[in-house]
């Protein structure tokens, strides 16, 4: 198979920009020429990669694919130039992460020792961005790893899945000078309410129980560290990851309310495309087992 390093280039650009004229631009080529090359790619590989039928073009399931191939036969030439001329091996280490708000300030430390005493040092580019649109990050070949919530789709093929843990929504609000919470979700009265955006992961949680509690809603956002600055605040209830708030409760600055039922299980994964990632994307995999491995030791044995 003779695939020409440019035509990688060219592949990863346009899936970039998904416009032929600015991708062409991009790479110093005219537009005919740069469709040329595309068309050889395709038809090198024996599948289409760009559906161009929509406008901006979009990949294909097997272009989405083909795009973390892509990405990693491009790291692994750079990576061993680099190592051939004593240059810097930093654009072959690079490893993208797309992860939920809350799982990128918590999880990217866990495992950033293990990178550094790592034998290809990977480094970390993390993007912390909405849970549905870091799937869609996957989903596009944008990233290496995606870091989210339970997601049925990305547990099937193409996709390679691995559970990191497992975890609580709880309803918790700020605690006043006596330790007591500011609100209650007990009776009648209506209580403020930092709500999830309805349609991201969390907010489709909370609205399984929404209607048990009687809550008036006076913020909306999908991202966790904001809905907490919030509760501290006093604003009002809102639920959280339990690995969010967990020094905050050890310190009794807040406290969960409302019945047991109102506490949310919710289990979170590292995702991939089951195609082969360049040698530090593999070491980040490697430290993400590990991870797991160590949060299943912790659970509490079954009976």
């Amino acid at each position: 198979m003779n695939v020409e390093s440019k035509w990688l280039e060219d592949f990863l650009a346009l899936a970039e920009v998904r416009n032929f004229s600015l991708a062409a631009e991009m790479r110093n080529v005219t537009q005919p020429a740069f469709s040329r090359r595309i068309k050889a790619l395709e038809h090198m590989v024996g599948a289409e990669l760009i559906d161009r039928s929509k406008t901006p073009v979009a990949l294909t399931p097997s272009g989405r694919l083909f795009r973390i191939t892509a990405r990693t036969l491009m790291n692994q030439m750079i990576d061993g130039i680099g190592q051939l001329s004593d240059l810097s091996k930093l654009g072959g280490n690079i490893v993208r992460v797309a992860a939920a708000h809350s799982l990128a300030s918590s999880l990217v430390p866990s495992i950033q020792p293990a990178l550094l005493a790592g034998k290809h040092q990977p480094l970390l580019s993390v993007e912390a961005i909405d849970v549905d649109d870091a799937i869609e990050e996957l989903q596009e070949g944008g990233c290496d790893v995606l870091l989210a919530f339970d997601d049925d789709l990305l547990r099937l093929p193409p996709y390679q899945s691995l559970l990191i843990g497992q975890a609580e929504l709880l309803p918790v609000c700020v605690c006043d000078a006596e330790g007591s919470p500011k609100f209650q979700l007990k009776g009648d009265d209506t209580v403020p309410w930092l709500a999830y955006s309805p349609s991201s992961y969390m907010g489709r949680q909370v609205e399984a129980v929404r209607d048990q509690v009687n809550l008036q809603a006076v913020f909306l956002s999908s991202m966790t560290d904001l809905l907490k600055k919030l509760v501290l605040q006093g604003v009002g209830v809102a639920w959280l990851p339990d690995y969010s708030v967990e020094a905050e409760l050890k310190s009794g600055q807040v406290a969960i309310i409302g019945d047991s039922h109102l506490r949310l299980p919710i289990a979170y994964y590292a995702y991939r495309y089951q195609a082969r990632l360049h040698p530090a994307g593999e070491q980040v995999w490697q430290a993400l087992q590990q991870l797991a491995s160590d949060e299943m030791k912790k659970q509490p044995p079954t009976r």
